[in-house]
């Protein structure tokens, strides 16, 4: 399933280039005391083995440089879902704008009415630009799940995204998943995020999996508070 799915002055500089409602953070940690909270629902609009997906993820900034995470997401074909619980730290940043940060998730899978543990360690890169259409981000997120039924899965997330001068975002997500005893599979996601108020966002977005041509739009809305 395709989702959009990781000193001082580095990072007050990481703090000033992090996109102002980015939903999954890659490397940046959450501001302390500050939340982020996001809702999305993915529908197939293709007939292929891919399945509809709504997800729910959820950030708050423990301290500066460490961030508490919710993760989860529910397969509407199967009704299998997916909760884990993670902690994500900066390991590298740089006064240049760039981050390394490592992530560890605990939580669980349930499949055809049984429940797994699942352990998924990862590891995101990240840096901040400017750009003459506003400033800019670039993100690799990586993980790798181990899941309680001798399953594992890969992931690779390329983030490309701007902010806009009007707090709106648009963003590119080239997405890598290699699961054991499946294929592979290799998807383009772009989306626009439409600032709201109050902290409000509304994502509209869509993707096309290369590997078995399954198409799908996506609609989420994001919070910060």
């Amino acid at each position: 399933m395709a989702e959009l799915r990781r000193g001082a002055v580095p990072l007050a500089l990481g703090l000033l280039l992090f996109p102002a409602a980015q939903a999954q953070a890659a490397a940046w940690p959450r501001p302390e005391g500050k939340s982020f909270l996001s809702y999305s629902y993915q529908f197939q609009i293709n007939e292929t083995t891919d399945r509809n997906y709504s997800s729910l993820f959820y950030e708050y900034g423990v301290t500066d440089r460490l961030t508490f995470g919710i993760d989860a997401g529910r397969s509407d074909g199967s009704g299998d879902l997916t909760g884990l619980l993670f902690l994500r730290t900066p390991v590298v940043s740089t006064d240049a704008g760039t981050w390394i940060s490592v992530e560890l998730g605990i939580g669980a899978i349930e499949i055809e009415d049984e429940t797994f543990g699942v352990l998924r360690p990862g590891i995101s890169w990240g840096r901040g630009f400017q750009t003459r259409f506003g400033n800019a981000w670039a993100g690799i997120e990586t993980s790798y799940a181990f899941r309680g039924d001798g399953s594992e899965e890969g992931k690779i997330d390329t983030t490309l995204g701007i902010n806009h001068a009007s707090g709106s975002l648009s963003l590119v997500q080239f997405q890598y998943s290699a699961p054991t005893g499946g294929d592979d599979g290799f998807s383009i996601a772009p989306s626009h995020v439409i600032k709201l108020d109050n902290g409000f966002f509304l994502e509209l977005g869509g993707a096309y999996k290369l590997t078995n041509e399954a198409a799908s739009l996506k609609i989420g809305l994001w919070r910060e508070f």
